[in-house]
């Protein structure tokens, strides 16, 4: 099976707003500032998910290419600020 068979915009969709659920749950259950933060990198790997999703699948690489490196730039900065503000 081809990656474009496997891994369908909606799968990746689905499978990071199921993720991102669980962990904001958590994160309000025990009102926990770290279950919060993996949430927020939670949407930082699905922004990257879809970015590689665009490049290998779509027709516009260009698009895709943007998306990637938005999307580590936003990933980098969200670890910055975990770990050292």
């Amino acid at each position: 099976m081809k990656y474009a068979q496997i891994f369908i915009d909606s799968r990746i969709r689905n499978a990071t707003l199921i993720v991102l659920l669980i962990c904001m749950s958590i994160a309000w259950l025990f009102d926990s500032d770290y279950w919060y933060n993996i949430a927020v990198l939670m949407v930082a790997v699905s922004f990257i998910l879809h970015g590689v999703n665009d490049y290998i699948v779509g027709k516009n690489k260009a698009r895709g290419t943007v998306i990637i490196l938005l999307s580590v730039l936003f990933t980098l900065y969200n670890l910055l600020r975990i770990f050292f503000l």
